[in-house]
C-alpha cells in the first residue's frame, strides 16, 4: 500500500513538473533570442505552409520550425487542429519569432476547431498579433478577377485605403484559382518574415460578403472663404451625418438629406483660413460605418501672392513677359532675411541645416524684439550657424534617418502678413552660392497654419518649448494636415513625408502631362516615378530632364536612358539640388503644374525623411520654372557649332549606334570622342567631308562629346548614346 501510495505521488509530481514546465506562449515571446521554451497550443495550418507550423494559445501566437538540429516527424504528424506541446529554442529569421530547432514535440489531442479569428482592420495590424489567427472585413485584391498564377504576394486594400500583402508559396493549395472580384471577408495567419504578410490556407478564407464601405475617400472641392464642398461614395445606400469640429475629434452635428450611395455637402458660414476636421457617419440598415476625422481648411484673407526665386538665374526668352522675383543668390538671400525682419508675433524654422551666420543672426533679432522664434533642425546634419546655442529653442530630430525639410511660417494668425517659405534650398553658403536651387514664399495663411500643424507635431506642443515626449518624426508622424488649397485663385496641394504618400501625388501630376514634361532632380531612385515617366515618354509626350547623382543605389537614370527618355546628368560644378517637376507649362489650355520642395525622388524621402511638398497649378508658376529648366539645360555644351561658316551638327541625338557628322570642311583631321571625365574614347584620322559617318555603337549608354581636329579648326559638340 505504502509502495503504490508512493508511486502515485511521484507519478503525479512527474506530470506537474511536465505541465509546469510549458510556459504561455506570450512569456515565451519574451524571452531572450536563444532561450529554450516550451509552449502549448492550437495548432492553425498544415501542409499548404510547407514545413513550418504556427500555433496559438489564449495570449498569443509562434511559429514553429523544423530547422537543421531539429527531431525528425514534426511536419508530418502535426495538423490543424491538434493540441501540441514544442520545445526548443527562441530565435528571430527574419523578423519572425520561431521555435527552432524544435528538440521535442508531442501531440496532446488532435481534432480540436481552429480558434475563432481576430477580427482587426489592416491598419492594426503590429507585432502583437504575429502569428495570430485574424479576420479582415471589406477587402478588395488589387489584380481582382485574375488568376492566383504563381507564388508570391498578392496586393489588397481595405474600404479605407490601407493596404497590405497576402502571400502564397509556391505549391500553394490556391494557386490556379480565380482572385476574387469584389469585397471579401479573409482569414489568415499574419507572418512578420520580411514585413507583415498574411497567409490564408485555403480559398474557404476568402469569403464574399456584401459590406458597407466608402468607394471614395472624402474629397474636398469648391474652396471658398466661407465653406467648401465635400463629395464621397459608400458601397451601399446610406443615410449620413457629418461631424464638424475645429480639432481632431469633431462633435457638432450636420444630417445629410437623401438616401444614397453618392453623397455631396456643402459646408457654409465657415470663418476664412480655418482647419476643420470632418468626420462622415454613414448607415445601412442599422449598420453604421465612420471614415477617419480628416483635416480641411477654407480659403484664408490672405492676398495668395506668391514670390519665386532661383539663385543661378533663368532664361528670360520663356518667361513670356512674366517676372520672376529673383533669379541670383543675394536676391533669394535678401528675401529670407527680409521676411524674418518682418515679423511681427511668430517664427517657425524647419530646416535640414545652418551654416548662416547672417541668417541666424536675423532670427536672434527676431527672438531679442519679442517675436516667438521656434527651431527644428536636423539631427544628422552640421548646424554651425546654431552652435553656441542661440536664445531661441531648437530641436534637433528624426533619429531614424534625416529631418530634411526647408520651411519657414511666418506669423500664422495675421492674415495679412502670413508667409511660408519653401524650396529645395537648405540655408548653407554652398546650397545659395554654388548650388542650384529654387526657393518660394507664399503669402497665405491656411497654408501656414497647415505648415504649423506639420513644424508642431515634431516640435511635439503648441507652446513655446517642445515636448519630447510628444514629438514625432518619420515613421512616426501622422498624415494630419490639409492638402487642398484655394491660393490666390489657384488650386495648390501640400503633402509631408513620410505620412502623406508624396510619391504617388507626383506620380499623378507627371502621368497628367499632355504637351510637355520637364523634370529636375539631385536625387532620383524611386522606381514609380521612372516607370512613370517611361509611361509619359512612350505616349509621347516631349520629355526632357536633369538629374545630379545618376550612381546612387537604385538610380533610374540608366533606366530612362535605356527607355528613350531625354535626360542629362548634371556633371557641372555646382550640385543640381532641386527636386521639381513641370508639367504642360506651355499649354494653358492644359492644367500647368509645378512640383517642388525637400522631397528628392528617392524611397528614403518616402518612406523615413521629413519632406515638405506643394504642387502648385499654376501657369505664371511652370511658366518661371521653364524658363530656369531651360538655362540649366543650355548650359550642357551644345551640339551645334560652327566651323568656318559652316553648322557642325552631330545627328541623330541622342543615338542608338550611327552618328552623321554634319558641316565638317573637306580636310584632313582628327575626330575624338570624349566622355565626361574628358577621357578619349574613340579617335578617326582621315580625310573629312560635308557628312561622314561615325560608329559609336560600342558606347555604353551616357553623354559624350565628339571633338573635330584639324590644321585650321577645333570644335566640339555633345551627343548622348542610348
Amino acid at each position: 500500500m505504502i509502495f503504490n501510495r508512493l508511486f502515485y505521488l511521484v507519478t503525479l509530481f512527474a506530470f506537474f513538473q511536465n505541465t509546469l514546465s510549458a510556459q504561455s506562449i506570450a512569456v515565451a515571446r519574451a524571452q531572450p533570442l536563444g532561450s529554450t521554451i516550451t509552449v502549448r497550443g492550437l495548432v492553425t495550418n498544415g501542409v499548404e505552409l510547407g514545413t513550418i507550423r504556427y500555433l496559438q494559445d489564449g495570449t498569443a501566437g509562434i511559429a514553429a520550425f523544423p530547422g537543421t538540429g531539429s527531431v525528425t516527424g514534426f511536419d508530418t504528424s502535426v495538423f490543424p487542429g491538434d493540441s501540441i506541446e514544442v520545445t526548443g529554442t527562441l530565435v528571430s529569421y527574419h523578423q519572425l519569432l520561431e521555435i527552432s530547432p524544435i528538440t521535442a514535440f508531442s501531440v496532446i489531442s488532435s481534432g480540436h476547431p481552429l480558434p475563432k479569428p481576430k477580427a482587426i482592420s489592416l491598419v492594426e495590424i503590429s507585432d502583437a498579433y504575429q502569428s495570430q489567427l485574424l479576420e479582415f472585413e471589406c477587402i478588395s485584391f488589387a489584380n481582382a478577377g485574375g488568376i492566383f498564377s504563381s507564388g508570391g504576394t498578392f496586393s489588397i486594400s481595405d474600404s479605407e485605403g490601407v493596404s497590405a500583402k497576402v502571400s502564397l508559396r509556391s505549391g500553394h493549395p490556391m494557386l490556379g484559382s480565380s482572385i476574387p472580384v469584389g469585397p471579401i471577408r479573409i482569414t489568415a495567419i499574419l507572418s512578420t518574415f520580411d514585413g507583415f504578410l498574411l497567409l490564408p490556407s485555403s480559398t474557404d478564407d476568402l469569403a464574399t460578403e456584401t459590406c458597407l464601405y466608402f468607394l471614395q475617400k472624402p474629397m474636398q472641392t469648391d474652396i471658398a472663404t466661407s465653406g467648401f464642398k465635400l463629395h464621397w461614395e459608400t458601397s451601399l445606400p446610406t443615410n449620413c451625418t457629418l461631424h464638424l469640429g475645429t480639432n481632431p475629434n469633431p462633435n457638432t452635428l450636420m444630417s445629410v438629406t437623401g438616401y444614397s450611395g453618392d453623397h455631396t455637402y456643402l459646408f457654409a458660414n465657415l470663418s476664412p483660413g480655418t482647419i476643420y476636421w470632418v468626420q462622415v457617419e454613414a448607415e445601412h440598415n442599422g449598420g453604421s460605418i465612420f471614415s477617419e476625422p480628416i483635416p480641411l481648411v477654407t480659403r484664408s484673407n490672405s492676398s495668395g501672392e506668391t514670390r519665386a526665386f532661383f539663385n543661378q538665374g533663368i532664361d528670360p526668352a520663356f518667361l513670356n513677359g512674366f517676372v520672376v522675383a529673383g533669379e541670383t543668390k543675394e536676391a533669394v538671400l535678401f528675401e529670407t532675411i527680409e521676411r524674418i525682419d518682418s515679423a511681427k508675433q511668430t517664427i517657425d524654422v524647419a530646416v535640414y541645416n545652418n551654416n548662416r551666420s547672417d541668417i541666424t543672426n536675423a532670427l536672434k533679432a527676431a527672438h531679442a524684439r519679442g517675436v516667438r522664434v521656434r527651431y527644428v533642425a536636423s539631427l544628422s546634419a552640421s548646424n554651425t550657424a546654431l552652435n553656441p546655442a542661440p536664445a531661441f529653442p531648437v530641436l534637433y530630430g528624426n533619429t531614424v534617418t534625416i529631418m530634411h525639410n526647408k520651411f519657414m511660417v511666418v506669423d500664422v494668425d495675421l492674415p495679412d502678413k502670413s508667409w511660408v517659405m519653401g524650396g529645395s534650398m537648405n540655408w548653407t553658403s554652398q546650397n545659395i552660392n554654388t548650388d542650384f536651387n529654387n526657393t518660394l514664399f507664399i503669402q497665405d495663411q491656411s497654408l501656414a497654419r497647415a505648415y504649423t500643424l506639420e513644424f508642431e507635431e515634431m516640435w511635439g506642443s503648441g507652446n513655446l518649448l517642445p515636448d519630447t515626449t510628444k514629438s514625432r518624426f518619420g515613421p512616426a508622424k501622422q498624415d494630419n494636415t490639409p492638402h487642398q488649397f484655394n491660393v490666390g485663385g489657384n488650386l495648390v496641394e501640400s503633402y509631408f513625408s513620410p505620412s502623406d504618400h508624396t510619391t504617388s501625388h507626383i506620380e499623378t501630376v507627371l502621368r497628367s502631362a499632355q504637351s510637355e514634361l520637364l523634370f529636375g532632380a539631385f536625387s532620383f531612385t524611386k522606381n514609380e516615378l521612372g516607370d512613370a515617366l517611361v509611361d509619359v515618354h512612350n505616349f509621347g509626350v516631349p520629355m526632357r530632364g536633369i538629374i545630379e547623382n545618376i550612381n546612387d543605389s537604385g538610380a533610374e537614370y540608366q533606366q530612362l536612358l535605356d527607355n528613350g527618355v531625354n535626360v542629362r546628368h548634371h556633371y557641372q560644378s555646382g550640385d543640381f539640388h532641386h527636386k521639381y517637376g513641370v508639367v504642360d507649362a506651355i499649354d494653358w489650355t492644359s492644367d500647368p503644374t509645378v512640383v517642388t520642395g525637400s522631397h528628392n525622388w528617392s524611397t528614403a524621402a518616402e518612406t523615413n525623411n521629413d519632406e515638405n511638398t506643394l504642387i502648385l497649378h499654376d501657369p505664371v508658376l511652370a511658366t518661371l520654372y521653364k524658363a530656369e529648366f531651360e538655362r540649366r539645360w543650355e548650359e550642357f555644351p551644345t551640339s551645334v557649332q560652327t566651323i568656318q561658316d559652316q553648322t557642325f551638327e552631330v545627328f541623330p541625338n541622342p543615338t542608338t549606334g550611327w552618328l552623321e557628322l554634319r558641316g565638317l570642311p573637306k580636310t584632313s583631321g582628327t575626330i575624338q570622342v570624349k566622355n565626361t571625365l574628358g577621357q578619349v574614347l574613340l579617335s578617326k584620322n582621315e580625310v573629312f567631308g560635308n557628312q561622314s559617318r561615325l560608329n559609336v555603337s560600342g558606347l555604353n549608354p551616357g553623354q559624350y562629346f565628339v571633338t573635330f581636329i584639324s590644321a585650321h579648326a577645333i570644335a566640339s559638340v555633345s551627343f548622348q548614346k542610348i
